[in-house]
């Protein structure tokens, strides 16, 4: 059995033999049929725990979008010596002059490991350390990395050359401290909410409606996305900083923002529902994935019977001495749930065309016209359009789609969301197209273009339209996934899928920094426009591929006999009738559904 220290049992609603009795409150299958779901009351932690991930999104996105400029832009000439550019010039405040090249391997490489190692520091916190204890370890990294960064925009390390010391040291140490975070303040989130089962109530006005754990799921998951974005919108701050004032207080701001964090971690700490690290089903995954490889061939992968191959029942009739610590039924819930998160394939290219190849849309936006605006503040709209459309979604249109009985599934919401971002790259290439037309420096114009003012007779504006329907794809993109990840993965791989779901991200990351050869002039429009032709073809292939998901509210495991020495996770939304599984976790190992997304 798995590892459970003494006096830590599974909540009731975890445990089949009282979940297959009736409740209080329990629909029946005519209930399930005709009530409208409604998501259950939200615990003031969970709003606490939004408002720390709050500070940590916005001294993560006060310095992410700044350090294309520091690296790429020399100190402007004539400016005050911190990095501002003199004012009533078209120019961009810059440090260190080292080219879009390298700019856009830094830039990349940041995000990349952020987005990469929460593969290590998730599985670290699951089965060694717990989540609270890595989340806190991870603030304290932060917190070294943002005082190195305040000291690379000091005048004379600026003015030497030697500011490149401190602020590449900082800038990968908060890649690793945003690693440590990411991975587990979503499920520490999560692991407050109290409905746990499909509930029947009576509102105010005499309807009877069904209070529904994965609409509860939806609603903190939209208020915890739309704290990200409201963190995210602090770069508009640092960016006037650094065009107006300089390096110092583009990087203090951050700074600044980040100090209320260790206090409210300790304000929560003894107010909040924690779990104790439990083990991790990763390893017995890897080597499922293993023996079906070595016995099965590269070749095999993905056809049928791929699978099989590491059952103990097909290993026995094999004659195979091969050692399992699993049953046929876990090997299913393997296969399951990579056939799930095949749809997270199809993630890297919205979000490659939410943002542009690599750096490619700052570089466009240093051959606009700014008039007096910062080059990297209008990034900020991709932010404020998901600020403005999240109440929205979640309190008009999707209430109002309930209402109606319209069922506008999540593969359908997926598949909106890729078809906009395909339109947000395609915008990002037109515009790209008529700045090099009008620019003075013709194909050239990112490249520090010093012929008349340097820019093309174009407004930076132009750039809020792809910036915000590219924020607006990520709505209809990233929570749904994370439903599709909680519906379908067994009780005890939830962990895992949201993993992958992250590394996806990775690999858009991974993607762009192997691009960055070509992330230049003359190159951009095609960086732009290529990325966006590839995303309207595969938004197309994906609903064809996956549109049955949308007919499926949740997909159940059937291992009906745990005996497997395994310690796994378990989603506080909690198990019921529709998504059982009885491949039990360890109680201690509840609740590890990460549900991360590209603006994390």
């Amino acid at each position: 059995m798995a590892k459970t220290p003494p006096g830590d049992e599974h909540a009731p609603y975890l445990n089949p033999s009282i979940m297959e009795e009736d409740y209080d409150g329990k629909p029946t299958d005519e209930e399930f049929r005709t009530l409208r779901r409604v998501p259950g009351k939200l615990p003031i932690v969970a709003y606490l725990i939004c408002v720390v991930e709050f500070c940590e999104r916005a001294s993560y996105y006060g310095i992410q979008p700044l350090i294309s400029n520091y690296v790429n832009r020399p100190l402007p000439d004539g400016g005050n010596g911190y990095g501002a550019p003199p004012e009533g010039t078209q120019q961009t405040a810059g440090a260190l002059g080292l080219g879009t090249v390298v700019a856009n391997a830094v830039t990349q490489s940041f995000s990349l490991l952020a987005y990469a190692l929460p593969m290590l520091f998730g599985w670290l916190a699951d089965s060694k350390t717990g989540r609270f204890s890595l989340i806190c370890w991870g603030v304290g990294v932060f917190g070294v990395a943002h005082v190195l960064m305040v000291a690379a925009g000091a005048k004379d390390l600026l003015a030497s050359g030697t500011a490149k010391v401190p602020y590449f040291l900082s800038v990968y140490i908060l890649s690793v401290g945003a690693a440590m975070f990411k991975p587990n303040v979503s499920p520490l989130l999560l692991d407050q909410m109290t409905t746990t089962v499909p509930k029947v109530i009576t509102l105010a006005d005499g309807e009877r409606v069904i209070q529904d754990p994965e609409s509860t799921t939806e609603r903190v998951m939209l208020w915890f996305y739309l704290l990200i974005n409201v963190g995210g919108f602090m770069g508009v701050a640092t960016s006037y900083s650094e065009k107006y004032v300089g390096w110092w207080l583009a990087f203090l701001i951050p700074l600044l923002l980040y100090l209320p964090l260790p206090l409210l971690l300790w304000f929560l700490y003894k107010r909040l529902i924690l779990h104790p690290p439990g083990g991790s089903d990763l390893g017995n995954v890897f080597r499922v994935i293993s023996i079906c490889i070595k016995r099965g061939g590269i070749m095999k992968v993905g056809r049928h019977g791929f699978w099989d191959l590491a059952k103990p029942s097909n290993i026995a009739a094999a004659g195979l001495n091969i050692r399992t610590a699993w049953n046929d039924d876990f090997v299913e819930d393997v296969r399951r749930t990579f056939q799930a998160t095949g749809i997270f394939c199809f993630f890297p290219i919205q979000y490659i065309n939410d943002n542009g190849l690599g750096s490619a849309a700052n570089f466009l936006s240093t051959m606009l016209t700014t008039n007096g605006v910062p080059n990297d503040v209008i990034g900020n709209f991709n932010s404020l359009s998901i600020i403005a459309m999240a109440p929205v979604l979640n309190y008009g249109l999707y209430p109002l789609l309930r209402r109606l009985n319209i069922h506008y599934g999540p593969v359908a919401r997926i598949t909106t969301g890729l078809a906009m971002s395909s339109l947000g790259g395609a915008g990002y290439a037109i515009l790209n197209s008529y700045a090099y037309k009008q620019s003075p420096c013709g194909e050239y114009g990112s490249t520090d273009c010093t012929i008349g003012d340097g820019v093309a007779p174009i407004s930076i504006w132009w750039m809020a339209i792809p910036y915000a329907i590219g924020g607006i794809s990520e709505l209809f993109v990233n929570v749904p996934a994370y439903g599709i990840a909680y519906s379908r993965a067994p009780v005890n791989m939830r962990g895992l899928v949201s993993a992958l779901n992250l590394f996806n991200t990775a690999i858009a990351y991974a993607i762009g920094l192997a691009c960055s050869s070509v992330v230049r002039d003359p190159f951009l429009t095609w960086d732009f426009g290529g990325p966006a032709i590839a995303g309207g073809v595969l938004t197309i292939i994906f609903y064809f591929t996956f549109r049955h998901i949308d007919h499926e509210e949740y997909v159940l495991s059937q291992n009906k006999d745990y005996h497997l020495k395994l310690q796994g996770t378990v989603n506080v939304v909690g198990e019921n009738e529709l998504n059982k599984s009885v491949n039990r976790p360890a109680p201690i190992a509840e609740n590890e559904e990460m549900m991360i997304s590209q603006k994390q």
